[in-house]
């Protein structure tokens, strides 16, 4: 069922001031990772999130800060591999209705897999995986624990990664 009215005005302030929330269908195995797709958890997450105001999305682009937040990612596995992740569009037409939602700290405000993210981390009180990866490849969980670790930095530091360039100006002007 749908959240109330009273949840989905918390959840749009808190996305409104700021606030980024990670949804994780775990369905691309079902090989339904379009948003536009008609897969189980993408009608539940349609159903529950219909009254929030979100903005636009698109796969994250190659040339995104999420996928160099600290290691230097080109795709996004969790348990299953292959489904794009979802965040904020970051190209934007300067005419089109402000955002719904903003990030002014280059950070969207929803980001959306199918891979299964929690899934890949989960261990045991052994620390033993909880789940085997869809691949049969372990190195498979170090990408998806290298994954969280990027999402984690690229949510609390925003956009810093992205003004990187500007460091040599920078030294150059407090050396003088």
């Amino acid at each position: 069922t749908a959240p109330d009215e009273d949840v989905i005005n918390r959840l749009n302030a808190y996305l409104k001031n700021g606030g980024t929330i990670l949804f994780d269908t775990r369905d691309a195995s079902t090989g339904a990772t379009e948003i536009g797709g008609a897969s189980a958890g993408q009608a539940w997450m349609r159903r529950v999130l219909g009254g929030l105001n979100l903005p636009a999305l698109e796969p994250v682009p190659a040339d995104h800060v999420v996928t160099k937040s600290f290691y230097l990612l080109q795709e996004f596995p969790g348990r299953f591999e292959g489904g794009p992740l979802w965040a904020e569009q970051t190209e934007r037409d300067p005419d089109a209705d402000p955002r719904p939602v903003g990030n002014a700290d280059g950070v969207s405000s929803v980001l959306i897999t199918a891979n299964d993210f929690a899934a890949a981390w989960a261990v045991d009180g052994n620390g033993q995986p909880e789940f085997p990866m869809s691949s049969g490849n372990e190195w498979q969980r170090e990408i998806a624990v290298r994954v969280g670790i990027n999402i984690v930095m690229y949510t609390l530091t925003g956009n810093y990664k992205a003004d990187q360039v500007h460091i040599p100006a920078l030294l150059e002007r407090l050396g003088q």
